[in-house]
């Protein structure tokens, strides 16, 4: 039918080419234009949901987006603000460590200043202690000392009184009464003569002997002391006899020296 034909024929294939759509340059455009046109359109379908999606997105973070500032409640929850907040938490947790660790490493400290108080105590105890014990130890030696002179005065006493002759009987008894304070000696006033011629007479020759002497009690500046004496006394031809006293002697301390104020013979 083409050959019969031609002009029929090219019609028909007009009309056919026509119906049928573009050729050549034409579908080459043709086929550019509608992928662009559904790819836009799917492009905007994308970005539309995507936008959507944002939308529902940023609808939902809301309560802690970060950036709205201007909430104080959405400050407080937003998540910069929890760590800014955890932050100082943090740091205030070091003071509350600093305060609980303190007292344990104070303790050392303070174990270390007791210990130094403990030990200055101690210190100015044992001192006070020493001290004490040595003024004690002065004071015993000292009345130790007393004591011994005490019992010395004593035994020279009852020596001096118990040795007598009658050849230097006055002799004798100024050399006991050398040795007794004033009011002692005035026992002897206006006897001492007297006393001396009766030695005299009666050939009195007497020599003692001390035997223990022992400190009794002291009273201020005066001691008491206990002494036994022998004495070998006979009287003018008669053969020496023994006796034995006990004295009780008073030594008091005048000026320095010690003097007998009392002498008693004690059965």
């Amino acid at each position: 039918m083409t050959d019969e034909d031609p002009q029929a024929g090219q019609r028909v294939r007009r009309r056919a080419s026509r119906s049928a759509g573009p050729t050549g340059a034409d579908a080459d455009a043709a086929a550019v234009v509608v992928p662009t046109e559904k790819k836009s359109a799917e492009q905007k379908a994308a970005e539309q949901k995507s936008a959507e999606q944002k939308s529902a997105e940023q609808k939902a973070a809301a309560p802690v987006d970060l950036g709205k500032p201007d909430t104080p409640q959405e400050k407080v929850v937003s998540g910069d603000q929890v760590a800014a907040k955890a932050e100082p938490a943090g740091t205030a947790e070091t003071p509350a460590e600093t305060a609980v660790d303190t007292p344990v490493r104070s303790k050392p400290r303070a174990g270390l200043v007791v210990g130094i108080a403990v030990a200055s105590v101690i210190a100015v105890a044992l001192a006070a202690l020493t001290v004490f014990l040595l003024v004690d130890r002065n004071k015993a030696s000292n009345a130790d000392e007393d004591r011994a002179r005490y019992v010395a005065g004593a035994r020279t006493t009852a020596l001096n009184l118990t040795t007598l002759h009658a050849d230097t009987a006055a002799a004798d008894l100024d050399k006991f009464l050398a040795g007794t304070t004033d009011e002692f000696k005035s026992q002897f006033d206006g006897r001492k003569d007297s006393f001396v011629n009766v030695l005299g007479q009666a050939g009195v020759q007497t020599d003692g002997e001390v035997l223990e002497a022992g400190f009794e009690k002291s009273d201020g500046d005066c001691g008491t002391s206990l002494v036994a004496v022998r004495a070998m006394q006979k009287n003018g031809d008669e053969a020496p006899a023994e006796r034995n006293y006990r004295l009780r002697i008073t030594m008091c301390d005048v000026d320095g020296q010690l003097l007998a104020s009392n002498v008693e013979f004690v059965p």
